[in-house]
């Protein structure tokens, strides 16, 4: 399909998506759109960076009323940020469709009379309990990363949302990649007439492509817009044997931005082909790939970079097959997306290596360690030493005090430091103790030993490298030294312990050393099933769907 006109979108939608550089649907987008557009509840199997939004977004914002006093449309998000963000892009839309959309939090004016509204689970729960929004006129809920969105106690939540949306049908709509089981539990409970799209994410979502086609190299981007990483991906692929780049980007004004910064640093960006430009600026994989095939330049001295990933697999097979090196720059919310396309598509993902030499900088080395302890360790009673510093320095100049403090020390890793010689006749110092939450427990038919073996047998952990273990009804703690947390956290989150899923996390209630001075646990219940009223399609005599 060439453009979004065929799949009875609004003029003004369509004019409003071609000024964001979006004009022509993928085949999700092409499968999705007319069966939302006529209000049906549906099962996405896309995540970020496979056109998501434009999905489910356009297609609401086709048929939904506007100019009311209450949200017509509910959007739950796994985090207040991407909230944020989906709230943005949908306003964006909305100028168009007279549409008024807003996120709960973060300076919306009036966000419970907005016609789409945007919020976490936790948000919205809290905002109907005190009565801050009325969900009584809502037709259509989107869980975007339901995954997250329907993870732990964020479910009761959801279910706290269902029991206050008014008795009229509404619309369900699951965006999820991959669609889960648990997700197929809820969907199953939930939206039983619901669409698969595409068809196969009803099966086994595993599909692999029978021939293995080529290998792209991955730049996992640290940074939310790859954008800011377009320059040493350049520099890096320009210093191997390529003598040009065909750089794919989603649209013309996204080319644009990409040639002004290139600019700025010295590359020359042309059309595709110019044998004087080391930068092909592309759009159409197709006539940009014919237009090099019929220059001058040798086909084995051209890479292929995608800034801005392909939405399907046809895109990632026309932009890169049969190259002779191909790059994707992706972001950590974007690579489960491209992990499934270049599995389906036949290609083995590779990392493009940002340090050829095998040898970090210290500087960044310290960096890397400094992460390592925000990602593995449990800071919040270093938090509430570092709390009272607030009132007179920023976070950024207590950072950089500590790491003063490290150097002058000599503690191992600070840059430029030497190391210390440990006091004679100190004795070792007692291991410190974190501890994990577990989303299951006795109800689940879990005992101690079952979550003993599976922390031992899974994360390799030995037997006095665990500590208490807390078993209550609907969910565990278990206690495990400190250096071990982050392991065991990986090494057993979406494992199963008598054939249920379990969910592994940092404990909130806080850490001890040794085995002295245990910081009082918080009190957690259980998770209870699932209440309220089923969106539209649910239910064994529910209505059947509009067509």
């Amino acid at each position: 399909m060439e453009s979004f006109d065929e799949l009875g979108l609004s003029p003004e939608l369509v004019e409003a998506l071609a000024a964001e550089g979006i004009e022509t649907p993928s085949s999700l987008q092409a499968d999705a759109i007319p069966v939302l557009k006529q209000g049906n509840p549906a099962v996405l199997r896309a995540g970020p960076g496979g056109g998501t939004l434009v999905t489910w977004g356009a297609p609401l914002l086709n048929r939904l009323p506007t100019g009311g006093t209450q949200p017509v449309g509910l959007i739950l998000t796994p985090t207040p940020e991407t909230a944020q963000e989906t709230a943005l892009s949908l306003a964006r839309l909305g100028l168009a469709t007279g549409h008024r959309c807003a996120a709960l939090h973060g300076g919306w004016a009036l966000p419970g009379h907005a016609d789409l509204l945007v919020g976490t689970p936790t948000q919205l729960a809290a905002a109907v309990r005190n009565a801050e929004v009325k969900l009584d006129a809502v037709e259509a809920l989107v869980l975007d990363g339901a995954t997250l969105v329907l993870d732990g106690e964020n479910r009761d939540r959801v279910g706290i949302i269902l029991e206050s949306i008014g008795k009229g049908e509404i619309q369900g709509v699951v965006v999820s990649d991959p669609v889960t089981v648990s997700i197929r539990e809820w969907v199953d409970a939930h939206l039983r007439r619901a669409v698969f799209l595409p068809g196969e994410a009803a099966g086994t979502d595993r599909a692999e492509a029978p021939l293995q086609r080529g290998t792209i190299l991955l730049h996992p981007a640290k940074a939310t817009d790859p954008l800011q990483e377009l320059i040493p991906v350049v520099s890096q692929v320009l210093s191997t044997e390529i003598h040009h780049i065909l750089l794919f980007c989603r649209s013309e004004d996204r080319a644009a931005d990409a040639a002004d910064l290139l600019t700025l640093h010295g590359y020359q960006a042309g059309a595709p082909g110019d044998p004087d430009a080391p930068i092909w600026l592309g759009l159409d994989p197709l006539a940009d790939r014919k237009a090099v095939d019929t220059s001058d330049v040798a086909a084995d001295r051209i890479a292929t970079l995608s800034l801005d990933l392909p939405l399907d697999v046809d895109a990632l097979d026309r932009r890169h097959g049969g190259g002779s090196m191909a790059v994707c720059v992706a972001s950590p919310r974007e690579l489960p997306h491209l992990r499934r396309l270049a599995r389906e598509a036949g290609y083995r993902l590779d990392k493009l290596s940002q340090d050829p030499d095998g040898a970090l900088d210290e500087v960044e080395a310290f960096r890397n360690q400094i992460r390592t302890a925000l990602e593995s360790r449990d800071l919040a009673a270093y938090t509430t030493l570092i709390q009272p510093l607030l009132k007179e320095w920023t976070g950024v100049e207590i950072a950089a005090a500590m790491a003063a403090i490290l150097r002058d020390r000599g503690e191992e890793g600070a840059p430029g430091a030497t190391r210390t010689t440990r006091v004679q006749g100190a004795g070792p110092r007692p291991p410190a103790w974190t501890r994990l939450f577990i989303s299951i427990g006795s109800k689940d038919g879990v005992g101690p030993g079952d979550l003993l073996g599976a922390i031992t047998g899974e994360a390799g952990l030995k037997g006095d490298q665990v500590g208490r273990i807390d078993v209550k009804d609907t969910f565990s703690r278990v206690e495990v030294q400190d250096a071990q947390a982050g392991e065991v956290i990986k090494a057993l989150n979406g494992t199963s312990i008598r054939g249920r899923s379990i969910r592994v996390d940092f404990d909130r209630g806080g850490t001890r050393e040794g085995k002295e001075g245990e910081s009082r646990p918080r009190e957690g219940g259980g998770r209870p099933r699932d209440g309220g009223r089923r969106p539209r399609g649910g239910g064994s005599g529910g209505s059947r769907p509009r067509s």
